[in-house]
């Protein structure tokens, strides 16, 4: 058995049903979805946030100054030190071997590599 062809409704009933605010609904709820909606505008909204926002900042703020003392620390080394019993002049060339060694990550390895076979001063070229 087929069911019955459903009768076309008209512009006036397509209008009337399209102007309406609350489709297939019951007055009850109507008046309950009114009630809730005037219930929600008074309420302020709760902070639906797991940390607020300063206590992000404050935690990434402390994470940072963490890291960075960390750092500090463990990039530190201690400096080198000389035996007593060598002479003034090697000793002078330890320090400045100790300072100028801090220097060494900024060369990149062509340059070390060309100033390594640079002559030193008063020997002849070759």
């Amino acid at each position: 058995m087929t069911p019955a062809p459903r009768p076309t409704p008209s512009d006036d009933d397509l209008d009337r049903l399209l102007a309406r605010r609350y489709r297939d609904t019951s007055p009850g709820f109507e008046a309950r979805w009114v009630e809730l909606k005037r219930e929600l505008r008074q309420t302020p909204p709760a902070c639906g946030r797991l940390l607020p926002a300063w206590r992000l900042t404050g935690w990434l703020g402390a994470l940072g100054a963490a890291a960075a003392i960390t750092f500090m620390i463990f990039s530190a080394r201690p400096p080198a030190t000389a035996p007593r019993d060598l002479s003034p002049q090697l000793t002078e060339l330890l320090a400045m071997d100790a300072v100028l060694g801090r220097a060494l990550p900024l060369l990149d390895e062509e340059n070390r590599s060309a100033l390594l076979h640079l002559p030193a001063a008063g020997q002849p070229n070759h």
